[in-house]
C-alpha cells in the first residue's frame, strides 16, 4: 500500500517556479538589504517560519541556500536521513486515527497560510510601488512557495512512510493545497510581469 499511495500523490507533483531566475539574484540582494518589510515581506516570512518551527520543512540555510533551491531544486532536507515531522507527530499524537487527523489539519494550515500571502499579492498590484520594492516582494513570495511546495513532499513522505489505512481526509486535504500552490504559481508570475513592467516604465520616464 505504501509504495502504491506514494507513487499515485508523487505523480501530480508541481514543479519549479518559473520566474524566479530572472530576479532571484537581485532580489535576494535587496530584500537582505531592506530596513522596512511590506505586507507580502512579513506574512512569506511568517509562513515560513511556521512551516520549519512545525517541522513541515528544514531550516533555511540562509540566502545561499534558498539561491541553490531556486536554481537547482535542491532543498535542504532533501538528502536528510530521517523526517523530523514524523517524529514530532509520533510525539504529538498516539494512535493512527490521531495522526491521520493531525496531517490533515497541518495540510489544512499550510493551504490557508499561503492563500493568505497570495492575497498579499493582490493588494500589491493596487499599489504604486517601486519595481526595486516589488522585486523584493517577489523573491519573499517565491520562497513561501518553496516552503509550500517543500512542505507538500513531506506531507505525502509522512502518509506513506506511516502506511495509514485512513488517509482520505489527508488527501482530499492535499487537493486544496495544491490549488492553492497552483493560485501562488499564477500570482508569482504577475507579479514577476508586473514588477519588469514597472521597471520599464522606471527606465523610461
Amino acid at each position: 500500500m505504501r509504495s502504491v499511495f506514494a507513487a499515485v500523490l508523487l505523480a501530480s507533483s508541481l514543479g519549479g517556479c518559473a520566474t524566479v531566475s530572472m530576479v532571484a539574484s537581485e532580489a535576494m540582494v535587496e530584500t537582505n538589504l531592506s530596513s522596512k518589510e511590506s505586507s507580502l515581506r512579513k506574512v512569506s516570512d511568517a509562513y515560513t517560519d511556521m512551516a520549519e518551527r512545525k517541522k513541515w520543512v528544514a531550516k533555511s540555510s540562509g540566502l545561499l541556500g534558498f539561491a541553490r533551491v531556486l536554481m537547482d531544486g535542491a532543498g535542504d532536507d532533501e538528502t536528510a536521513p530521517i523526517n523530523p515531522y514524523v517524529q514530532e507527530l509520533q510525539k504529538s499524537a498516539a494512535t493512527p486515527s490521531d495522526q491521520a487527523e493531525l496531517i490533515r489539519t497541518d495540510i489544512e494550515g499550510a493551504a490557508h497560510g499561503l492563500d493568505v500571502a497570495t492575497m498579499e499579492v493582490d493588494k500589491l498590484f493596487e499599489a504604486e510601488l517601486t519595481a526595486k520594492s516589488l522585486r523584493a516582494d517577489l523573491v519573499s513570495y517565491e520562497s513561501a512557495l518553496v516552503t509550500a511546495k517543500k512542505a507538500r513532499r513531506t506531507f505525502i513522505d509522512t502518509l506513506a512512510e506511516l502506511d495509514m489505512d485512513n488517509v482520505n481526509t489527508a488527501s482530499y486535504a492535499l487537493v486544496e493545497l495544491d490549488a492553492s500552490i497552483d493560485r501562488a504559481r499564477e500570482a508569482a508570475d504577475k507579479l514577476a510581469t508586473y514588477a519588469a513592467d514597472r521597471k520599464t516604465a522606471e527606465s523610461l520616464s
